[in-house]
């Protein structure tokens, strides 16, 4: 609930103390204010002076709608005026800013006197905070995308140093890992496995208590060890260790040093939990520049009590985990696991070799027969490196089942080599070869689906533990009638089968079969079978990882797009509503003296009339006029003006039904004085576009004049966003005279004279074949049309056929969306031969879901 001062902006005689970069508590906000500020987006004007403060609400509570200038005046509370006081401050604004509902932030305005804040300055205060938000849920859309970007990139890295199976570097991902989770230290315990002494790996800081023990810390704690016995547990987050009872006794371990915080991840590999990575992180020493802190000016005496608490509260903090540093966390746990299983299969490996060498020393009795099983093996472990070295060539999952097939069947001079995929809504019982290699002598059993209704029931949960099977021969083995038959359905005679795992899941099969003869399979060959179905599990596991990535990489993209159209969108609306608010002003501004003119024209014409017969009948009474009254008739040549003033007038009246026509045309343009969405007559919103553009169509000293043909159909009312048609209508009639004129321009002078410019409207009422009822408004000119390989384009955002500097590329992008999304129309372009492009517009006369603007 804290708070700091981001920005400030000084007069140049800085008469107020200067708060940039102090720090306020919860507390100098009451919860009743920040209530109003963020469910409300009240705004308060404080008069110190008067002890007055005027609030008003930016938008109706219950319709969402803005609210005219409305301030309520209420006495102001005695603490808060004192507070001001003591600062130097007699006047302030105070704007909330909000960011998805929730309150962000205030721009708040100070003055030393009393300040006369007018609506206008309130007004274009509340539009530059309303930007505010707008950037502020941008700034925080982009962080959040480059967040997700860097933890993706961190994984990457680790999982690229970890790659590698000579030179497994865990001390290095380990200071990696603890760099980018911000800790302050951390620790890899790897227990005694397959043959593998039990490993031990630190950095950064330790508890204080033998930091070099190969114990883990949380083997000396019962109830860590009862807790990690939970089989589901995928970590365990601590903020505070001296703020958890159930390891009390674990607490003395981390006395004496300034570690807190404390996060412990398994690391799982095949379902065997293989050790543990811890990191810790150090409580925060922070000092904050709090507005409590000295200052010599003396306006801060007063707010600087409300802090001495403050202060100390900043002591002794704890950075906790959150959710994403726990997944992060989780993700490197398992690239850590994979990459130790390679590297205890690569020692595996290794050995096995210096064991055949012992015995080959020792048993010189079997020189010949040891140097020969060592060869047999040195030569399976090579070509067990090949195929590996091959697999890890591509990440294709199809690439990597063809080289495995392929190169296995050679290598142990197989008949077939296939990889079978269990179907997982089959509980285990029916699926397919996906991946096969085979001699041209036997039948392919590729995309043949298998059913082996026993396979479930008998075989899944051994080969999920990891069991190689191996057959002889099936005529002497005791197998079921189904599995038999599945056998015999491909003429096979021995088999050698191991099982390829994703994750703990058994995902598949991993074949190998003997169809001319049965045989004998060695124990080397059956260990290579099984290592490549290890190999075959992390390739699998691998792709998948990489298809999850690229996902999130197309989601980021996809994102950032998104932003750009709302950003595009955000822009043009705001220009829009601008527009139509300054129209409407003017509209309403010119509304009122011309309609005062207007209507005392017919009193004037009536005075006029009633005038000029009074002064007739005088020319009757007064027949002989004296020479000084007939000299000054003939300077102001009577006659003509008793003909003309008439004229004048009607000229007068027919100007000012002119002004009339202009300011109903521009009110219909803007539609401000309407709903956001109701029923209107597009036919008005079409003529109101044509008189504004009216001066376009005119002819100049340059080109003739532009025909305009309507052709209007009987169309009823239909419910739409009046001022977001208008606005089509004026884009697309505006792109019309601009062709026109272009071709015009293009013609040669003698065809010019012979060439009429001519832009045509037509609407009308149809019916679809669904049956419901839509209208069609079609706009065609006849200038050079659209080229061809530009018509895809044309509604693209920034898209534009004309010059630089003449078109941004808007226009008809944001047109086609208004008609599209907004509407639930459609919105097309097409070129007609001879006689330049056609814009059509088709809208439903009702919506099916009304739409709230």
């Amino acid at each position: 609930g804290s708070g700091q001062v981001v920005a400030e902006q000084l007069s140049e005689k800085e008469r107020l103390p200067s708060l940039y970069q102090l720090c306020f508590p919860a507390d100098d906000i009451p919860e009743s204010a920040r209530q109003l500020f963020r469910e409300a987006g009240v705004r308060n004007v404080v008069n110190v002076a008067s002890r007055s403060i005027g609030q008003s609400r930016i938008c109706d509570p219950s319709s969402g709608e803005p609210l005219q200038e409305n301030w309520i005046y209420r006495p102001l509370d005695p603490c808060h005026a004192e507070y001001l006081t003591a600062m130097g401050v007699q006047s302030s604004l105070v704007v909330p800013i909000v960011h998805q509902d929730e309150i962000w932030g205030l721009l708040v305005a100070h003055d030393a006197v009393e300040m006369q804040i007018d609506d206008r300055a309130r007004e274009n205060i509340q539009l530059v905070v309303d930007q505010m938000s707008i950037a502020i849920a941008q700034s925080i859309l982009l962080q959040q995308a480059r967040e997700q970007a860097q933890k993706e990139a961190t994984i990457n890295c680790i999982a690229k140093q970890l790659a590698s199976m000579d030179t497994l570097n865990l001390s290095m991902a380990l200071q990696e890992t603890i760099a980018v989770l911000q800790a302050s230290g951390g620790r890899l315990y790897l227990a005694a496995h397959n043959d593998q002494k039990a490993r031990f790996y630190h950095h950064g800081h330790q508890p204080i208590d033998q930091p070099l023990s190969p114990i883990p810390m949380m083997e000396k704690a019962s109830a860590i060890d009862r807790y990690f016995n939970d089989p589901t547990l995928q970590s365990w987050a601590i903020d505070d260790l001296y703020q958890v009872s159930a390891i009390r006794n674990l607490q003395p371990l981390f006395q004496g040093s300034s570690i807190a915080g404390l996060l412990i991840i398994p690391i799982v590999s095949r379902q065997q939990r293989i050790g543990y990575l811890t990191l810790f992180r150090d409580r925060v020493q922070t000092e904050t520049l709090w507005a409590g802190e000295f200052d010599p000016d003396s306006r801060q005496s007063y707010p600087r009590q409300s802090f001495q608490v403050w202060k100390q509260a900043c002591n002794h903090q704890v950075n906790p985990w959150t959710p994403s540093d726990i997944d992060l966390a989780q993700a490197i746990a398992s690239q850590f696991a994979t990459a130790i299983t390679q590297t205890d299969l690569h020692h595996q490996v290794q050995a096995l070799n210096l064991n055949l060498q012992m015995l080959n020393e020792n048993l010189e009795h079997q020189v010949e027969t040891r140097t020969h099983d060592l060869k047999q093996a040195n030569l399976q472990q090579d070509l067990l490196f090949e195929v590996v070295a091959k697999i890890r060539q591509s990440l294709d999952l199809e690439t990597i089942f063809k080289i495995t097939t392929t190169e296995v069947r050679q290598i142990l001079k197989a008949d077939r080599v296939g990889i079978y995929q269990f179907d997982p809504a089959s509980a285990f019982n029916n699926g397919e070869i996906i991946a096969e290699d085979v001699l041209p002598q036997f039948t392919s059993a590729l995309d043949v689906k298998v059913h082996d209704h026993c396979f479930g029931d008998r075989y899944a949960d051994l080969y999920r533990e990891g069991r190689v099977h191996a057959l002889t021969d099936i005529n002497q083995a005791d197998l079921t009638d189904c599995y038999r038959a599945v056998l015999a359905q491909f003429e096979i005679q021995a088999t050698l089968v191991a099982p390829i795992l994703r994750g703990e899941d058994l995902w598949g099969l991993f074949c190998v079969h003997q169809c001319d003869r049965p045989r004998d399979w060695t124990p080397s060959e059956i260990q290579f079978i099984r290592q490549v179905s290890g190999q075959v599990s992390i390739a699998l596991e691998q792709a998948h990882l990489l298809q999850h990535t690229q996902q999130q990489a197309t989601t980021m993209a996809e994102v950032v797009s998104e932003l750009r159209n709302t950003q595009m969108q955000l822009v043009h609306q705001e220009k829009m509503s601008s527009l139509g608010r300054l129209v409407a002003g003017i509209a309403h501004e010119i509304n009122n003296p011309i309609n005062f003119i207007h209507g005392n024209i017919s009193y004037v014409t009536q005075y006029v009339e009633e005038m000029m017969a009074l002064v007739k009948s005088y020319e009757t009474e007064l027949l002989k006029p004296s020479a000084a009254l007939q000299e000054q008739l003939e300077e102001i040549d009577w006659d003509y003006l008793c003909q003309d003033l008439p004229k004048i007038l009607g000229s007068m009246r027919m100007g000012t039904d002119r002004i009339r026509e202009i300011v109903l045309s521009l009110r219909n343009f803007s539609r401000l004085d309407q709903a956001m969405f109701k029923a209107v007559n597009l036919h008005e919103g079409i003529d109101s576009t044509l008189l504004i553009l009216q001066h376009r169509l005119n002819a100049t000293p340059d080109r003739p004049a532009i025909s305009l043909k309507k052709d209007y159909g009987d169309l009823p009312s239909i419910e739409c966003y009046a001022g977001a048609l208008n606005q089509v209508f004026m884009n697309i009639v505006a792109n019309a005279i601009d062709a026109v004129e272009d071709h015009w321009f293009s013609l040669d002078p003698t065809l010019r004279l012979t060439h009429r410019n001519e832009i045509q409207i037509k609407t009308q009422r149809y019916t679809r074949d669904d049956r419901s009822d839509w209208i069609r408004i079609c706009i065609q000119d006849n200038g050079a049309g659209v080229p061809e390989d530009c018509l895809p384009h044309i509604f693209e955002p920034f898209y534009t056929t004309k010059p630089v500097g003449k078109g941004t590329g808007l226009g008809l992008s944001i047109s086609h969306q208004i008609v599209t999304e907004h509407h639930y129309g459609e919105f097309s372009c097409c070129n007609c031969p001879g006689s330049g492009a056609m814009f059509v517009i088709d809208l439903p006369i009702m919506h099916p879901v009304k739409i709230v603007g």
